[in-house]
């Protein structure tokens, strides 16, 4: 092999190297984007699911502070942070209690969600 022929092979890369480490590129940087959409999306849906759970507590708590009469099954919209939320809160009987069921519902990126929260409220406690 002639020592000048050598020099020539080793100056740069050629035109085929390159096309193909771009592509390997592309493709790389395309995968980072799908993982980039799926995680935004994770992430909006555990923010929402935060705040369902959210608004189920707070409702399960408000009627554990109302008078016991006033315990009753009711349907509602909430919108927080720019998220619209329906509420439906449903109240069986018993002797001294009942049982207050909060589901929340809201409609996201990954379709229709719901959060379900339960709690007993006393006569005894809440006269």
């Amino acid at each position: 092999m002639k020592a000048g022929a050598r020099i020539r092979d080793e100056r740069g890369f050629t035109i085929i190297e390159t096309m193909a480490a771009t592509l390997i590129m592309a493709i790389a940087f395309l995968g980072l984007a799908g993982v980039h959409t799926l995680s935004s999306r994770a992430q909006s849906l555990g923010n929402n699911q935060g705040l369902a759970t959210f608004i189920a507590n707070e409702q399960i708590e408000l009627m554990r502070r109302s008078a016991f009469s006033d315990v009753v099954s009711d349907v509602d919209n909430v919108e927080m942070e720019g998220e619209n939320f329906l509420v439906v809160r449903i109240v069986t009987n018993s002797d001294l209690s009942k049982r207050v069921g909060v589901a929340v519902f809201w409609t996201g990126r990954m379709g229709m969600r719901s959060v379900i929260q339960s709690s007993l409220v006393s006569q005894v406690t809440n006269p």
